[in-house]
C-alpha cells in the first residue's frame, strides 16, 4: 500500500472521542465508513484492522465492540464469526437469544424449549398449561389444536 493511500486514510479519521472511538469522518453506507483504495470501495473499519493489525481471519468478519459503525480504532474491532456478532448486537434476534427464562420464569433449556416450525420457541411448561386451561373450558374435549411431543 502506498504513503499516499494511507495519508488519505488518515485524513479522514476523527481523533479518539469521549469513547475512546476513532470515527471515520469519509462516506457512509448503513453507518459503516466506505474508503476507496485502488478504485475499489472498502469498509473503512475492515481496511483499519488489516493496516494495523493484519488480515482478517478467513470466515471471520470484525465486530465493533465499542457498537459504534463509524469507530475505526483497530482496538475497538474483533474479529469474530457472524454469528457470535450478530448475537452481540442490538437486533431482535440478538435480544431473543439473550432471554433464557420464558415471562413465567420457567427455563428456555433443552426439556423446556419447543421451537415452532417457524423457528421461534415457546416454553413447554406454559404450552401444556395452556392445553390443559383449553380442555377444561371445552368441557374437558380435546382441542384439535396438535400438542407438541414432550420432552420430559
Amino acid at each position: 500500500m502506498s504513503k499516499a493511500t494511507e495519508a488519505r486514510f488518515y485524513h479522514f479519521v476523527q481523533l479518539p472521542d469521549e469513547n475512546g472511538c476513532m470515527n471515520w469522518l469519509g462516506h457512509h453506507t448503513r453507518g459503516y465508513g466506505k474508503f476507496s483504495v485502488r478504485g475499489k470501495k472498502v469498509y473503512a473499519h475492515r481496511f483499519s484492522y488489516e493496516l494495523f493489525v493484519g488480515p482478517i481471519p478467513q470466515g471471520l468478519t470484525l465486530d465493533h465492540l465499542c457498537r459504534n459503525r463509524a469507530c475505526v480504532r483497530p482496538d475497538h474491532l474483533e474479529p469474530v464469526s457472524m454469528r457470535v456478532n450478530i448475537l452481540r448486537g442490538e437486533s431482535v434476534a440478538a435480544y431473543a437469544a439473550r432471554v433464557t427464562h420464558c415471562p413465567q420464569g420457567h427455563p428456555y433449556d433443552l426439556f423446556n424449549t419447543y421451537i415452532r416450525p417457524n423457528g421461534g420457541r415457546d416454553c413447554q411448561t406454559c404450552r401444556e398449561e395452556r392445553e390443559r386451561h383449553r380442555e377444561r373450558r371445552m368441557g374437558g374435549r380435546r382441542s384439535r389444536t396438535v400438542r407438541a411431543p414432550s420432552r420430559r
